[in-house]
């Protein structure tokens, strides 16, 4: 298995993540519930031999006025 080296949970006022270290880079993972983030935190722990890709974040749409 992979050599992931710390899974920490955090909340805030966005939500859910999981911050992931593994060889000394740190990634971060949203979730939208805290079930989501506790079940993901745990998988993490078991020292996954690739981490997913971190996506970038979605921002909402504003519309223009036509």
């Amino acid at each position: 298995m992979g050599d992931v080296g710390q899974v920490e949970l955090h909340h805030d006022k966005r939500g859910w993540s999981v911050e992931v270290t593994r060889e000394g880079e740190s990634r971060r993972y949203r979730y939208g519930s805290e079930a989501q983030a506790r079940y993901f935190a745990a998988v993490f722990a078991l020292g996954p031999r690739v981490l997913p890709p971190v996506t970038a974040a979605r921002r909402k749409r504003t519309r223009r006025a036509a």
